[in-house]
Order: structure tokens, then C-alpha cells, then sequence
């Protein structure tokens, strides 16, 4: 079955019904083949993620590309042969490989004080709201030590309004993109629908520019000093910015902020 035989219904029309067949399409997608339970220590402190080799946080990520990273997220993890599913507060080994955690930005974390040395979140942030985005980037700054750092990526507000004001090319390339998903029919063309869709499409709730991830990042207790624009995969830790997906450039903002 293709991705677009997954959704016979689809409606670009409907961006709420769409949200939700993504959802589901989500947890249909989340699993392994092997899910081991390593850990059941609420608050996870700094020797607990050491000794199982971890020294960061990727946010919204089943199975993280970084080698010392925690990977996690708010669906459920399933074994292949459905003996096994994560369950929040415990940590889990992935096909004997990488860690992952389910859990839920939302709610405080389950990590203790200065746990770890970097937070890495994908295109996240845009998915909550601004009170939530706040509380998180409150806990991720709780998390991490002194010196550590948070990277986080997200649509650029500021490339979309441009776009549809100069008529640059970016709307039509970032059609053809999103149609490389797969999800569904061909995306309309009209410039209204494709600016309306960053903000109502795929669960989007808060859409940002630099200074309104600035903002946020400042009511989160970050020095504004200390938050710095990045470009695609350069970071002050290159492993760290490794993590980002090329797939996503044009429409990309990159920014980290030091503990």
C-alpha cells in the first residue's frame, strides 16, 4: 500500500479531518521490531543517562540518528510482534540500538536538573501552542547543564509572506515538495492556500520568525544574548546539528539557544 492508498479520503479542504487521519496514520507507522524496557527511574538524572551512553534529547523523533541520544515522543512505540508497547516513564532500548521514551511536551519532564548536554527538536514547536511551547522550552532549559545547548527548527514565517508577496518561486517549489510526501492528491495551487496551510495543515497551532522564537525562548528563561540563527547543519555542537533533515531547507528557520 502506498501513502496515498492510505488516505482514499483525503480533502485538502478539510484541514481538521486531515489532522486527524495523520494522527492515526502516526500511530499506525510507530513501531520496531524489538522494544526493551532498560530503565524505570522517574526523574532520570545525569549517571542514568550516562550509563546507558546517552548525553542528549532528540524531541519527536521514534528512533534518533544521533548515537548518544534519547529519542522520544508523544505516540505510542510498538514491537512487530505486538507483545510490546512503550509506556510513559520507562525507558526503552529500539532494536537493540537506540533509546526512546514516550512522553508528552506538554506535561513537565521526566528528567532530573542539568541531565543532559543538548535538546534537538525537528519541526515541533509549531505544533503546540504558545503557552505549551513556553512550559516546554521552560523544561528543556531545566534539563539541560550549564553550557549545554538547545537547537530547535521550525517553518519560517517570514519565507512564506515573502514568498507570496515577490512571487519568488518559493510557494510553487514548496508544492512540489510537500508532494514528494506522497500524502494524498496534488496540493492546490492558488498562493492563499499554500501561506493557510503552515498555519492549519499537519497540527500546526503557532507559526514563528526569528524574533518571535525569541520571544518565546526569552519568557522560557534563555538570555536573548545567548539565542543565535544558524544555517542548515552548522551549530557550535556539529553532531548535534547534524540531525537536520535536508528534505526540509527551504522552508526552514534554524536557531540555537545556550544554557
Amino acid at each position: 500500500m502506498t501513502k496515498r492508498d492510505a488516505f482514499p479520503g483525503w480533502d485538502w479542504d478539510d484541514p481538521d479531518g486531515l489532522a486527524r487521519e495523520l494522527d492515526a496514520f502516526s500511530e499506525r507507522v510507530a513501531g520496531c521490531e524489538k522494544l526493551e524496557a532498560t530503565a524505570e527511574s522517574v526523574p532520570y538524572d545525569r549517571d542514568d543517562f550516562l550509563a546507558l551512553g546517552l548525553t542528549g534529547i532528540e524531541f519527536a523523533a521514534f528512533r534518533t540518528a544521533h548515537p548518544e541520544g534519547l529519542g522520544t515522543d508523544l505516540a505510542v512505540l510498538r514491537s512487530a510482534d505486538g507483545t510490546n508497547a512503550s509506556r510513559p516513564g520507562t525507558l526503552y532500548r529500539v532494536d537493540g540500538d537506540r533509546c526512546f521514551t514516550q512522553l508528552d511536551i506538554s506535561e513537565p519532564l521526566p528528567f532530573a536538573d542539568a541531565s543532559v548536554d543538548w535538546v534537538y527538536a525537528e519541526h515541533l514547536i509549531e505544533h503546540v501552542t504558545l503557552p505549551v511551547a513556553v512550559g516546554w522550552l521552560r523544561e528543556a532549559r531545566r534539563v539541560l547543564r550549564p553550557g549545554g545547548v538547545l537547537r530547535i527548527t521550525t517553518p519560517d514565517l517570514a519565507r512564506y509572506l515573502n514568498g507570496y508577496v515577490t512571487e519568488d518561486g518559493f510557494l510553487a517549489r514548496h508544492r512540489r515538495r510537500l508532494g514528494m510526501l506522497g500524502f494524498g492528491p496534488p496540493m492546490p495551487e492558488r498562493k492563499a492556500f499554500l501561506v493557510n496551510q503552515i498555519f492549519r495543515y499537519f497540527g500546526h497551532q503557532w507559526i514563528y520568525d526569528l524574533d518571535e522564537l525569541r520571544h518565546v525562548l526569552g519568557l522560557a528563561g534563555f538570555d536573548l544574548a545567548a539565542i543565535r540563527s544558524c544555517g542548515y547543519r552548522q551549530g557550535v555542537r556539529p553532531d548535534v546539528a547534524d540531525l537536520d533533515t535536508a528534505f526540509r531547507t527551504d522552508e526552514t528557520i534554524y536557531v540555537e539557544a545556550d544554557r
